[in-house]
């Protein structure tokens, strides 16, 4: 099974502010988020941990999962350029994502963000198939994450939150 989690929040994400490189850490409700799934997922027994090397991801992951963490850049949020640290009003979302399908105003292009991202899912699956992996990501990386697991369905909406800061999302029988 594949534990999919949200970081936790951090004062960037209270403040719904853009934040894909910029290193922030969780806040207290983030912390609290991280030891909620911590008793949550306490019970599991995991094979593997997966991680993105930013802060906010580790600290999220340090929290719930006690064992060695393998860090991987394929799970580095997606980096949001001129948009990093500004507001993440709609009309600022909707120029965010027409940036980012091209990689214009400095964002990665959402193809190789994709891209990055369904490498990793792809090694999940080749190396890891049937065992408990735990993951530990940010939003646009759930989004895709959950887009690959869920067998990549013609009509997915990748403007839709997959889960809240510090959530989990879980997958048992992969459609791939």
């Amino acid at each position: 099974m594949i534990y999919l989690v949200r970081q936790g929040q951090t004062d960037w994400n209270l403040l719904k502010k853009f934040n894909g490189c910029t290193e922030t850490e969780l806040n207290q409700t983030g912390i609290a988020q991280a030891k909620q799934q911590a008793e949550n997922l306490k019970n599991v027994s995991f094979d593997e941990c997966f991680c993105s090397p930013q802060k906010r991801a580790r600290q999220t992951c340090e929290i719930i999962y006690k064992g060695q963490i393998v860090s991987d850049e394929r799970l580095a949020e997606i980096n949001c350029g001129e948009f990093e640290g500004t507001a993440e009003t709609a009309e600022a979302m909707k120029l965010f994502w027409q940036a980012a399908m091209n990689g214009d105003k400095g964002t990665e292009s959402f193809k190789d963000f994709t891209k990055r991202n369904s490498s990793f899912c792809d090694m999940i699956m080749e190396e890891h198939r049937g065992k408990n992996i735990l993951i530990v990501t940010h939003a646009a990386n759930t989004r895709v994450i959950n887009y690959y697991f869920s067998g990549k369905p013609k009509d997915y909406d990748f403007a839709k939150a997959v889960a809240k800061n510090g959530e989990v999302t879980t997958f048992e029988n992969c459609k791939i």
